[in-house]
């Protein structure tokens, strides 16, 4: 089979979670296969990467060059007997909803998967007004129902997407490559606590805020020398206990992670699952999170990663502290979880050999 993905956003050179777990996914995709993407960082294409560079990150440039991009696409799978078209979803869902019509329209023999990574319409009740919010399950609801096959990211939300939509959905939850997990093991020098995520995202915002404003003044009177790392840029105040890198590459990122004392994540908002706790554990790191924070993830042990409501967040900080030991790495978790294994067991799915044995 010969697959395109479309993404409205970059994918490459980027490391923010949903840029990974696509480009994961991508690597581990069987067949003849290539991204195509639209992009405000001037990313040069490769063999297997088209991008359409705009010069700025709006809304109106990314609708003015999905035709274009379907234009590339249509051209790339060409008279192929098999050709499946992958939408990625992790952006507004208009974006998906042009480029499903524009697909029917032009090449109604096309296989479309739409990928979901979060429910739109979740995500705008949280972020917008209530008439986007609407719209947005209105074109939800189309793009699932006119989808020859329609995915997600953990069984949460697939339930969610029944219930709202109807439809069935299959589990292509997220994960991590093999190949994108080495990484040099380098120590900064000192003890810090870390939060990784765009501060641009609410719930980050909200997260960083409880970190940095409330939890950090309280953990620095008992620990005077202890930092917090932030990732993922966004976040432009500066505090005498804060360390923030900004964007980083995924190994310096994954080494910040495994020296850290905790990765501590109070999330109380959000959809999908979080690509930087299955990060995280993968390599061992402690973790402090929520019941939202670890929705979705599914693990054996208890204990591993510690969930809490964030009330509770101070003592269980200053408790991980005093030990030094490292959590140890899940086997059954670590299987799971790697990306090959996932898209591996995604094509053995009776249903999606079904869809996949005709064009």
């Amino acid at each position: 089979m010969k697959t395109a993905f479309i993404c409205f956003f970059p994918v490459f050179p980027t490391n923010m979670g949903s840029a990974e777990v696509i480009r994961s996914l991508f690597l581990c995709w069987p067949g003849q296969k290539k991204l195509f993407q639209i992009s405000h960082l001037n990313y040069n294409n490769k063999n297997n990467v088209f991008s359409i560079n705009i010069f700025k990150e709006k809304p109106i440039l990314k609708i003015l060059s999905i035709p274009f991009l379907i234009y590339k696409i249509l051209k790339y799978l060409g008279k192929s007997k098999k050709r499946l078209l992958v939408i990625e979803g992790p952006s507004w869902i208009g974006y998906s909803f042009i480029t499903l019509i524009l697909t029917k329209i032009f090449s109604p023999s096309t296989k479309i998967m739409y990928h979901s990574h979060s429910i739109e319409y979740e995500v705008r009740k949280m972020m917008s007004s209530n008439f986007m919010a609407i719209f947005s399950r209105k074109l939800e609801n189309f793009v699932f129902n006119n989808s020859d096959l329609s995915t997600s990211v953990s069984k949460v939300e697939i339930n969610k997407i029944k219930k709202l939509y109807g439809i069935k959905c299959i589990n292509l939850k997220n994960g991590v490559s093999e190949k994108v997990l080495n990484f040099k093991k380098k120590k900064l020098g000192f003890n810090y606590i870390i939060y990784t995520g765009s501060y641009k995202y609410l719930p980050n915002k909200n997260a960083i805020d409880y970190l940095v404003d409330v939890l950090m003044p309280k953990i620095i009177k008992k620990y005077p020398k202890l930092k917090l790392v932030l990732t993922g840029g966004g976040y432009e105040k500066k505090k005498k206990y804060l360390v923030n890198f900004g964007i980083v590459s995924k190994p310096k990122l994954l080494n910040l992670i495994y020296n850290s004392k905790l990765m501590v994540l109070p999330i109380d908002k959000g959809t999908g699952t979080r690509i930087k706790i299955i990060e995280a554990m993968l390599v061992g790191a402690k973790i402090l999170t929520t019941k939202k924070g670890i929705e979705g993830i599914s693990f054996k042990k208890k204990k591993f990663p510690i969930v809490m409501k964030k009330e509770f967040f101070y003592k269980s900080i200053i408790k991980n502290l005093k030990y030094n030991s490292r959590s140890k790495k899940l086997i059954e978790f670590n299987n799971n979880y790697k990306m090959e294994k996932i898209v591996s067991d995604f094509f053995r799915n009776k249903y999606v050999e079904d869809i996949f044995k005709t064009n």
